[in-house]
């Protein structure tokens, strides 16, 4: 924000906040922080960061609104992100100093910040009622694979709305971003319903899993009176990879005759050590050092893979419990559900 653009009569209460701070003397300013919430703070600091060169005539406008008396002599004060860093680290305690600092990051990218916490579903529908151009503005501002995301989510009739006035942004004055900011965050800080998940059939597997295997059967029986289809998927959510540890040694056998043995090494990659256990002493020692071998070899691999290569695996072991080739008996308190 270059100085001479910086006008008293359009300065906010925080921005007159954050020149007072800039003009005070390190005591002072560690007096005010020790008074003000983290919050307060951050929107202060977040403004010094904007700041470039505030001239002198708006510095006295904002010290005679506060009450300070600065004479008459012409002066100047810097701001930028140094300057914001430098009152942190020097006015605050280390772990305050350092929670603000990182806190801080968000003034380069505050909207996205200010989004960062709501599923991509949940900010298309806060914003279906807003001008094309209002989102445009703040998808612009979005890493754009989060925008795409977003973009997904809008209506049809919007879309090609939003994406038109995008393509045709060119610059926008600082002061409409930080309105549009300050809006934004006022539009999600009031939002109801955000974006935590509370349930589904993935929640109620666990909580299954947790009662006796006798009590968790008769729920999930009645529940088949009700809705079959649900009952079914709480069913399959409950039974993990490490369940199948149970399985007896006829059973598991049989099991292992229907797994890949590529498969099978990437299973195992996060299994419990008796399930690991459990498979080498039901194969051969020749297969089972293939097994270890492979193991050693793979490359890094991310947990949604494997626990999908488990899912698979269960899939199959609960296939041959329907046809009667084995039983398993995951027992009640489970720990991890897979999904």
């Amino acid at each position: 924000m270059a100085g001479k653009h910086l006008q008293y009569e359009l300065l906010t209460g925080v921005e007159k906040a954050a020149i007072l701070m800039m003009a005070l003397t390190a005591g002072r300013v560690q007096d005010l922080m020790q008074r003000l919430e983290d919050d307060e703070v951050e929107r202060i600091l977040a403004s010094v960061a904007r700041f470039d060169t505030v001239p002198s005539s708006t510095l006295e406008k904002v010290l005679l609104e506060f009450q300070e008396a600065i004479g008459k002599h012409e002066i100047s004060i810097q701001g930028g992100r140094e300057q914001a860093m430098a009152l942190i680290s020097g006015s605050i305690d280390d772990n305050r100093a350092s929670r603000l600092m990182e806190k801080l990051g968000r003034d380069e990218k505050r909207i996205d910040w200010t989004l960062r916490d709501y599923t991509p579903e949940f900010i298309a529908d806060q914003l279906s009622s807003e001008h094309p151009q209002t989102i445009a503005l703040i998808l612009a501002q979005l890493p754009a694979e989060r925008g795409a995301t977003i973009v997904a989510h809008l209506t049809d009739d919007v879309r090609p709305e939003v994406m038109l006035r995008v393509a045709n942004l060119e610059t926008v004055s600082s002061k409409v971003i930080h309105e549009l900011e300050d809006e934004l965050a006022t539009m999600f800080s009031r939002s109801v319903g955000a974006p935590t998940p509370l349930g589904g059939t993935e929640v109620a597997a666990k909580l299954l899993n947790g009662v006796p295997k006798a009590d968790g059967q008769l729920i999930l029986d009645k529940m088949d009176t009700r809705d079959p289809e649900i009952a079914a998927d709480i069913r399959k959510q409950m039974l993990t990879f490490n369940d199948l540890e149970s399985i007896d040694k006829r059973g598991f056998q049989a099991l292992l005759r229907e797994i890949p043995t590529e498969d099978l090494v990437i299973a195992l990659k996060t299994a419990s050590d008796e399930m690991k256990e459990k498979v080498f002493s039901n194969v051969s020692s020749r297969a089972a050092d293939q097994i270890k071998e492979e193991s050693d070899l793979l490359p890094p691999m991310r947990l949604s893979e494997i626990e999908q290569v488990q899912r698979q695996v269960v899939d199959v072991a609960r296939r041959l419990e329907e046809e009667g080739v084995l039983s398993i008996d995951t027992g009640g308190g489970g720990d991890d559900v897979l999904v």
